[in-house]
């Protein structure tokens, strides 16, 4: 069985659209990117967060999961879309395997890429450092059945190869090396969309300023080798700080523009001396130097000043919080606090000699902010209001 024949030529297009979060007080941009081949085959990838409270919950998360297996957002998405989601019995959404292929961006499994040397765990939950407790990139022991069906296609070399990794260190986690073209594709859709209109909505919002943007992005951009970049720069700030909506439309489309246009279908075998035989395996779609630089300096910018702000840090501090406390409740007593079709699922891992601390983890992440909020106040602060309506669906 073969994922796809190869491909000579392709098209990307990358379409915007805004879903609205929770975690944060303002929009969260996403992307849609259809990748048209020439020989018909449409897919498309979107890029946004399926688990509570962002990078925060993931890693209260972790944490609590680190002695059942960890938890990771990448292992998340692909364990509810071969497993959790109900439109089949035991395989999820019953996706062929190109479309989880796509879907896979670390193809290796946590235990094997965690460092040697695990922190020290705090005492309390609020004493918890995120940053040491950032899980490695990968999928879940707990769904190796599913692994093996998504990879069976593949030659026993092109597998290992696929699989590869980082040296092995102490104290830092190994990072898996590659991915398919389908994976390279969603990549480039959800860093345009970290990059650009995030930056995007962190202006609308006025949590980034002019002045700063003109230090770290515009400088920057104008010392690039780029004829283009030198040129839109020169108005960059006056338009995306204008009070006038469709010069700052018009700026984000044009760096949008040039970053999908930039896209390059790459032989890694050619390119970075590979023996991969799988054609999916073997082209990615990559960015050349340049696009890649401005893209870094975007999402360098963007990292900087807001998803470091101490007001974005502070939401996230108190999600992790939140998260802990949940999954060390719901632990302490599943079959009292649970609701019925979770406590159905945990009961089963139990005879099944399957991991029921999974279980509890697939339920927490779940949950939306809002619903995580309110079950919080509900076991947590006493006060005089009607249950929390719970779902058993």
């Amino acid at each position: 069985m073969e994922y796809h024949q190869s491909h000579t030529s392709s098209l990307f297009y990358i379409f915007h659209f805004e879903s609205y979060t929770s975690s944060i007080s303002h929009t969260t941009s996403n992307y849609i990117l259809i990748y048209l081949s020439n020989n018909g085959y449409i897919f498309i990838f979107i890029s946004g967060c399926l688990f509570s409270f962002g990078h925060g919950g993931e890693v209260a998360l972790h944490f609590m999961m680190r002695d059942h297996g960890g938890f990771e957002g990448n292992g998340q998405t692909f364990r509810i879309v071969s497993r959790l989601e109900p439109f089949s019995e035991g395989y999820g959404m019953n996706l062929a395997r190109r479309t989880l292929l796509g879907l896979v961006k670390y193809p290796q499994t946590l235990d094997l890429l965690t460092a040697k040397k695990s922190p020290e765990a705090p005492q309390r939950f609020r004493q918890l450092k995120a940053s040491d407790w950032h899980p490695p990139k990968g999928l879940y022991n707990d769904d190796t059945s599913s692994i093996n069906w998504l990879l069976a296609p593949l030659s026993s070399q092109d597998r290992e190869l696929f699989q590869s990794s980082s040296e092995p260190s102490a104290n830092k986690h190994l990072k898996t090396h590659y991915k398919s073209l389908d994976c390279s594709m969603m990549e480039l859709a959800d860093d345009i969309a970290y990059g650009i209109h995030d930056l995007e909505d962190a202006i609308a919002t006025g949590v980034v300023q002019a002045n700063d943007f003109e230090k770290h992005v515009v400088q920057k951009l104008q010392q690039l080798d780029d004829q283009w970049l030198q040129q839109i720069s020169i108005q960059l700030t006056e338009q995306l700080f204008s009070t006038q909506h469709h010069l700052q439309k018009e700026a984000i489309g044009s760096l949008v523009n040039y970053l999908i246009t930039a896209i390059e279908l790459v032989d890694l075998n050619t390119d970075q001396n590979t023996t991969f035989t799988e054609p999916l395996l073997r082209y990615n779609a990559k960015h050349p130097k340049i696009a890649e630089q401005v893209l870094d300096i975007f999402k360098g910018f963007v990292y900087q000043f807001v998803i470091k702000q101490p007001a974005i840090q502070q939401v996230e501090y108190r999600g992790q919080q939140i998260v802990m406390e949940l999954f060390e409740a719901l632990s302490s007593d599943p079959e009292r606090l649970l609701p019925n079709q979770a406590k159905v699922q945990y009961l089963k891992a139990l005879r099944e000699e399957e991991n029921p601390h999974r279980v509890i983890a697939d339920y927490v992440a779940s949950m939306t902010d809002d619903f995580a909020t309110k079950l919080y106040q509900s076991l947590f602060i006493p006060q005089d209001h009607t249950p929390l309506s719970w779902s058993n669906n």
